[in-house]
């Protein structure tokens, strides 16, 4: 395991280096592509979609706490339904007995590797600080394991993102919203050959990882393109993230108004 670690972190040191390499003979326009990517670097990959995104999903937890208090989602459960059902509560807790909120993302057959085919699932796990102003956490965990052969390939990536940071009352120099950099984003890669390894669906795994990097480390930065696609990734799970949030809280909205309907609907004849 450490032999095959060691190698993986070569081949990625190298590839870092390869990418951050200048030439001597580079022409003007690869000499001016080479500065606008030390400057994305050194500013960070702020995207205000993402602060948006991040503001959407905090507002959406805000909101449903809210009605949680009410105690909306409780009496749901035992009246709205022809038998009273089990309630379940929205958020689980870690083994730090920090609450979260479980999403699930997408799961079913990869082809990218054919011809062997993989069955993979993802989950995240959302974090509010403990007052709701903002994002505390979030943990995007993406699973997958060999679908044929006698050897199963088991893999697990995560992203972690210890400070998302919503929209930014603060302004640049240039008088523009304030964008979080999102340099701090955490990668890790979990790897097994044997049958018996089981990755739990929790956010804080007891085994270390086999790899793990941070996407913008000043010192030792991943390749450009690589942190271009995994910044196009995450906002596209936060746009999904987004959207069950908000069927989350409408569904809790719709028992609301489906409860005082209940208490306001009588037969006067």
């Amino acid at each position: 395991m450490m032999l095959r670690f060691s190698i993986l972190l070569c081949y990625f040191l190298g590839m870092t280096a390869v990418f951050a390499e200048k030439p001597a003979s580079a022409t003007l326009k690869e000499r001016e592509s080479q500065k606008q990517i030390d400057l994305q670097r050194k500013n960070g990959f702020g995207d205000n979609e993402i602060d948006t995104l991040h503001a959407s999903i905090i507002e959406n937890l805000r909101k449903m706490k809210k009605l949680q208090e009410l105690g909306v989602d409780k009496t749901a459960a035992q009246y709205l339904a022809q038998t009273p059902q089990e309630h379940k509560e929205l958020y689980k807790k870690d083994k730090d007995g920090k609450p979260y909120l479980e999403i699930k993302l997408p799961q079913g057959q990869s082809y990218i590797d054919w011809p062997t085919v993989f069955l993979y699932d993802g989950i995240a796990y959302i974090y509010p600080k403990e007052d709701f102003s903002d994002l505390d956490k979030i943990i995007l965990a993406f699973r997958r394991v060999n679908a044929d052969g006698t050897i199963h390939v088991k893999e697990m990536r995560r992203l972690i993102n210890p400070s998302p940071r919503s929209e930014s009352p603060e302004k640049d120099e240039k008088g523009e919203a304030k964008l979080d950099t999102n340099s701090d984003i955490r990668l890790e890669y979990f790897r097994s050959l044997t049958s018996d390894t089981i990755w739990p669906n929790d956010p804080v795994q007891t085994s270390e990882a086999d790899i793990a990097m941070v996407l913008n480390d000043e010192k030792d930065p991943l390749p450009y393109e690589k942190q271009k696609h995994i910044m196009m990734s995450y906002k596209k799970m936060l746009r999904k993230i987004a959207k069950q949030t908000a069927f989350k809280l409408r569904s809790i909205e719709l028992d609301q108004k489906q409860m005082i309907t209940k208490i306001l609907d009588y037969n006067t004849n």
